[in-house]
């Protein structure tokens, strides 16, 4: 049953109630070569000096910046290795999960680079340390941890004459594949029954619109556009 059927099934309408963050602890995959690994090169080949060392620190910039994008995606469940770089960058704009326009900066200055055969510049490769620093140290810090649970309660249940009163949406990981399960719950006697479940895949409108919601209320940054980016995901639905 996918959410809309599930939704309209229980008379629970997701767009027209609260939303609220329920906790969580969902982290980041691991990758072989973490970004910090490669900005903490970058730094050190800076601090060498010279032309090679240049060279080496703004390729060693790209692979903090890349691979800080990849592991954000593949945490979520995104094959992004296959991806290229403009892609991966509008996927994270999607989740609402840390894409500075300034990140396409770093990479035309790699592709300047390997392509062009341009000299990297002592100022423009300082700046880009300190813009990958920014962009790695913020996207670590919004895992320690991510609130992957999401809490949909009617503004007034006495409004519907249906019995689910409250959904909630939890993100999981399992066998190579991540998802958000949906449970619908039901006042009971002494406490809520689950009466219930559904799942919502990675890639799907709604998922992409669930996290963007979670980081914008973790970070209270641009909550009613991401409210209003999920009730527009649900409408499509």
């Amino acid at each position: 049953m996918d959410i809309k059927e599930f939704c309209l099934t229980h008379g629970f309408d997701m767009s027209r109630c609260t939303v609220a963050l329920g906790g969580g602890d969902f982290g980041m995959t691991e990758l072989k070569t973490s970004p910090i690994e490669f900005l903490t090169l970058a730094e050190d080949d800076f601090e060498r000096g010279g032309l090679a060392a240049l060279v080496n620190a703004t390729t060693n910039v790209k692979r903090a910046i890349v691979g800080q994008l990849d592991q954000l995606l593949i945490s979520f469940g995104y094959p992004s290795l296959r991806w290229n770089v403009p892609k991966k960058i509008e996927r994270l704009r999607a989740l609402g999960l840390l894409a500075p326009r300034l990140l396409r900066k770093v990479v035309d200055m790699r592709n300047i680079l390997e392509h062009q055969y341009a000299t990297p510049d002592l100022k423009d490769v300082e700046e880009m340390l300190d813009i990958a620093s920014l962009f790695v140290m913020s996207a670590s810090a919004m895992f320690i941890p991510f609130d992957d649970v999401l809490e949909f309660s009617l503004t007034d249940p006495t409004a519907t004459e249906n019995s689910v009163k409250r959904l909630t949406a939890g993100l999981n990981r399992e066998s190579g594949r991540v998802f958000y399960t949906v449970y619908a719950y039901e006042p009971g006697e002494y406490a809520e029954r689950c009466v219930g479940q559904c799942e919502i895949k990675s890639g799907h409108v709604l998922f992409e619109a669930m996290v963007k919601l979670s980081a914008s209320l973790m970070l209270q940054y641009k909550v009613n556009q991401a409210l209003s980016d999920f009730d527009a995901a649900y409408a499509q639905l």
